[in-house]
């Protein structure tokens, strides 16, 4: 009787531990975390539709600076744009809005090729 009620209960939890690991997973590297103003603000991934800006700023499509900078700019409006803030956190982006491009921009810029820039 045990071991059936040890097999049973090692097979439940089983798929409710994979259950449980598998939502937190894509939600870890479905967005980008930015901490200003002692906070930390979870900020939307760049997605699909930004695929052509992060063709540009990656030097996939041929632009120049301006271009570059242009693009990557639209690409952190784009992500500020869809990410789920709340009152407080727009207040924060607010507050400093150079200190707010550089942090997205750097949060970005570690999604998009591995390192800080």
């Amino acid at each position: 009787m045990e071991e059936k009620a040890a097999g049973g209960a090692d097979s439940k939890p089983k798929p409710q531990e994979t259950g449980a690991e598998a939502p937190e997973l894509p939600q870890e590297q479905s967005g980008l975390a930015v901490v200003l103003g002692g906070q930390l603000i979870q900020l939307a991934a760049p997605g699909v539709q930004d695929f052509p800006l992060i063709d540009i700023i990656t030097g996939g499509t041929p632009a120049g600076v301006l271009d570059r900078a242009k693009a990557k700019s639209s690409l952190i409006g784009s992500v500020l744009s869809r990410s789920k803030l709340t009152p407080d956190h727009v207040e924060i982006l607010k507050l400093d809005p150079l200190r707010t491009y550089k942090a997205v921009s750097a949060a970005i810029t570690q999604e998009l090729f591995g390192t800080d820039g």
